[in-house]
């Protein structure tokens, strides 16, 4: 019996709705679920395309393509050793087209970060001074030698390493200078970091140096109350407080106090109040007690008023639910944490013993039972 054409092609019609997705439909399932985080499917489905592409020319970029994607998903997934694994297959496969290619040091530098996340610190820094032999061979000095540093630099950081984290921060923060100019926004990053070496280093004179050169630029790109400020005037008033540079100090801190309470818009912000315990560090290592008193004063004030917000709002939790007593001690408590002595609790105060007017309970203290001897 024939079976007619229509009935054939309905019949080639369906097989071909149950065949395996093509390379370039695994592909995109694989990047729509690796944008939802869904990094399981993505893995399965580009390695799918994997086997599927791995019976063409060695030479097809696909090839290429798919390994790369294959890594960031499994990078993106936490899976470092495995993510290696497809990058060194890249790097294989571009050398194998062009041992040459200039490209061939991002991935290196790709490699050298997935190693050092697995902390093997001796193949991340071969790695990338693989990278920057081969910037270097590129018109020198180029913005790609001072990058392939600076991540050097930040390996020796993450081992506790200050001393050998210096030079290439210091050559990479030259490199930029002369490509790009002394005050451009890029080298900040660099002298932060170049900053935070050497006052662990107590090298606070050339600490000194390096966050006053910061400052200037970021006052210069974000004027004088910017947030951008804060941790480069902290660390320009502590290394002149290393160096007992009291007078010079005194300011920076005092700056850094009102950049903290401008930037947070709230004058009670914890950090403003850890501000004011470093400032209790300054007065009392200058012997100047009653003014370092009045700033611990101050910061434990602050975290009162931090403490007795937390306790109010929970108060307020328990009043919506109806437990009105355990409302009621929990306001009693925040109030009990505030000094009637400190004008910035007043209003707070007065706000609380209104809230326990309201509920009209008797509050009573709890009892703590004796230790057994």
């Amino acid at each position: 019996m024939l079976v007619p054409m229509r009935v054939l092609l309905l019949i080639a019609a369906a097989l071909a709705a149950q065949e395996l997705p093509d390379y370039d439909a695994l592909r995109k399932t694989a990047h729509a679920a690796y944008l939802k985080g869904d990094y399981a499917s993505s893995r399965q489905a580009l390695e799918q395309a994997w086997e599927m592409v791995q019976q063409t020319d060695p030479s097809e970029p696909k090839r290429y393509d798919t390994l790369k994607q294959l890594s960031g998903v499994l990078s993106a997934a936490g899976d470092y050793a495995a993510a290696q694994n497809y990058v060194e297959l890249a790097i294989r496969w571009r050398e194998n087209i062009d041992r040459s290619d200039p490209k061939i040091a991002d991935e290196y530098i790709e490699l050298a970060s997935l190693c050092q996340r697995q902390k093997d610190f001796a193949r991340a820094l071969e790695l990338l001074g693989s990278a920057l032999r081969i910037h270097s061979r590129q018109n020198p000095p180029n913005v790609q030698m001072a990058d392939d540093l600076s991540r050097v630099a930040l390996i020796y950081m993450e081992q506790k390493k200050p001393t050998e984290a210096t030079p290439p921060l210091e050559t990479a923060i030259s490199i930029r200078e002369q490509v790009l100019g002394a005050e451009h926004p890029s080298i900040l990053g660099e002298l932060d970091r170049l900053g935070a070496i050497w006052i662990a280093l107590r090298e606070y004179a050339k600490a000194e140096d390096t966050f006053r050169r910061a400052l200037i630029i970021r006052e210069r790109l974000l004027g004088p109350n910017d947030a951008g400020l804060i941790s480069t005037v902290e660390g320009l008033a502590y290394a002149q407080f290393g160096q007992k540079k009291y007078a010079e100090a005194e300011p920076g801190y005092k700056r850094l106090l009102g950049l903290w309470a401008l930037s947070t818009g709230d004058p009670t912000h914890p950090m403003v109040a850890m501000t004011y315990d470093k400032m209790a560090v300054f007065y009392r290592a200058q012997d100047r007690w009653e003014e370092g008193t009045a700033a611990a004063e101050s910061a434990n004030a602050l975290r009162a008023i931090f403490f007795a917000t937390g306790l109010s709002q929970e108060a307020t939790a328990r009043q919506a639910h109806g437990d009105k007593q355990d409302a009621a001690r929990l306001f009693a408590q925040a109030l009990a944490s505030l000094d009637e002595s400190h004008p910035e609790h007043a209003e707070f105060r007065k706000q609380l013993e209104q809230n326990l007017a309201e509920l009209q309970i008797e509050v009573k203290p709890r009892r703590v039972p004796l230790k057994k001897k």
